[in-house]
Formats: structure tokens, sequence, C-alpha cells
């Protein structure tokens, strides 16, 4: 098996709107046929002018979540410290990748609006230079379940992103029946390794790896089909809930058993109104949110009640039309 090497592109320019990435890497480095060119997606969106600038003397967070918003096409989860979108290119991700770090101070930066397009013209652009590469652009993504971040591939070229090992077998012969590795965030990942935000490398040569070469391959192959999904909108379902049409008629409220389970994520809930819908407190909007989204897992159709300062909910379950 051939070493792996990973090689950071140093030296390279600050990149602004309408530079030439290709043309700055191949005068910093040493491409050869066969590499993996792992291009961070904060330079391709700065390359490409993808850059906002918020409203003047609009907080910094506020503005990032606004930005946000504008971004996505659904929202899966939101809570006081983050918001967790779906975006056009049905990536899954904190803030809609806006992101403030190493751009102009007082800009954020926005994701490519084509990351795959990205790629294949930054492929293109080696190849009028005289070498024939794989291009991943990479950005850093948090993950469910886990502590820390990771760089994965939002846009590719050149390779497929995936390798399929169903219908093999493994050393004692039995047959894999689910391995379908992501060999392109695994090399995304891979590069982040020798590099760290401060250091300024946005760009690492992946050396050695035996990928499989194609035109076809593309970073959205990687997004699993919404259809497919176990956990397609996470607590973000509960805008879609909200967005119902409100029942006339219900088949019940909220029952001591829904409210015990409510008090489980806002211990001070407590149905206030008798239903139904029945009309439940609990405390300020973000536990408000969490005793929302357990009573729309649980088929309760619920809404905002809103009072003043206050808010409260209404909940209950729509009785079966016939």
């Amino acid at each position: 098996m051939t070493p792996i090497t990973l090689l950071p592109v140093m030296g390279l320019p600050e990149i602004r709107p309408g530079d030439d990435i290709a043309a700055a890497v191949l005068a910093h480095a040493s491409l050869q046929d066969g590499d993996i060119v792992v291009v961070s997606q904060k330079v391709v969106s700065k390359a490409e002018g993808a850059l906002v600038r918020p409203a003047a003397g609009e907080p910094a967070a506020g503005s990032r979540r606004r930005i946000a918003r504008e971004q996505a096409v659904a929202i899966v989860a939101e809570s006081p410290w983050v918001l967790i979108v779906r975006t056009h290119h049905g990536l899954v991700c904190a803030n809609a990748g806006v992101d403030a770090s190493n751009v102009e101070a007082g800009m954020v930066s926005l994701l490519p609006v084509d990351p795959d397009a990205s790629a294949r013209g930054l492929r293109d652009r080696f190849a009028a230079g005289g070498v024939a590469v794989a291009v991943i652009v990479a950005d850093t993504f948090g993950r469910p379940w886990r502590v820390g971040q990771t760089d994965v591939a939002i846009g590719l070229a050149g390779l497929s992103p995936l390798r399929d090992e169903r219908g093999g077998r493994d050393r004692q012969g039995a047959t894999l029946d689910a391995t379908v590795t992501a060999v392109a965030d695994e090399l995304a990942a891979a590069a982040d390794l020798v590099r760290t935000k401060a250091q300024g490398i946005p760009v690492v040569i992946v050396r050695g790896f035996a990928h499989d070469r194609s035109d076809r391959g593309r970073a959205t192959d990687l997004v699993r089909d919404i259809d497919q999904d176990l956990f397609a909108r996470g607590r973000g379902m509960l805008a879609a809930a909200l967005a119902q049409d409100w029942p006339a008629r219900w088949a019940g409220g909220v029952t001591p058993e829904d409210l015990a389970l409510v008090r489980r994520v806002a211990p001070e809930a407590d149905i206030v109104g008798i239903g139904p819908p029945d009309r439940l407190r609990a405390g300020d909007d973000f536990h408000s949110g969490l005793a929302a989204a357990v009573l729309a897992d649980m088929g309760l159709r619920v809404r905002w009640e809103r009072a003043g300062d206050g808010t409260t909910l209404q909940a209950g379950r729509p009785a079966v039309p016939g």
C-alpha cells in the first residue's frame, strides 16, 4: 500500500473576491497527476464574493442568525446558542454555514452557491495548468451525538465520493451489506489534521491515495435523501406542525402522561386551562419550545399563544376525519 502524504500549501496570499485560487496554488506548490487538492470553503466563498456585510448597528450574533435564516430552506433545530438548518444544497449544518472567522472585520461569509460547480471550476483551472487532479471543497461541521468538529466535503470534482463495498466479503467470508465509506469526507477530515484556523493554510494536497477517479462524482451524492432520513427535521418538525391548519374538532387534550413527559424537559410546565385544546404554561420561550417539541413528537397539534411578555401553548389531539 502506498503511503498517503498530507502536504499543506504554505505562503498563499490572502484570497479576495475575483482571485484565481488555482493559479495561486500552482505558484506555491508542485502538483502531480493524481493528487487530491482539498480547498477550504472559506477561500472559495471569498474568491466567489459570497460575503455579506450586516446592517450597521446590528449585533453580530443577531445578524448571523438573521442571515442564517435567510440562507435556510428549513429549520432543523433552534436553541439560544445555535441554529441548525437545512440549506438549499441539502446540507444540515449550524447557522447555514454563515461564518465570521478569517474574513474582513464586519463581514460574514456564506457557503458557495454551488460547491460542486466551484470544485469543477478549480479542477479545470488546474488541468489548464498541466495537472490532472481531483478537488474537494471542505467545510467544518459539528456532528450529532459527538463532541468536536470535523471537515466534510461539500463540493468535489474528479473522484467518486463513496466507496461501496456492499456485495463483497469480509475476511471471514461474510457478505457485506451495509459498508459504504464516505471517502470524500474522510479525505477532507484528513487534510484538516495539518492546519488550524490560525495558521492560514486553506489548501492541503493529499498525495498517494488510490481514489476512484470519476468525472461524475458530486458532493451532493453524500447527502442522504430526505425520504430516507430518520432525522429529517429534528425538532424543526415543530415548525411544520405550527404551520398546519388549526383543527375544528379534537379527539382529546393534553393527558397527565403527556404532561409527565413534558416536565422532563420543562420541569415547571403545567396545564393552566381546560380543553381541548389545553393551555400549557412552560416558563420562558426556550422551555416552551422544548415542551412544544415533545408534544408535537407525541402527535399533538401545538401552537403558541402570546399574552403580553409571556408565552403559553395550546395543544390537543385532532379528531380523525370521518
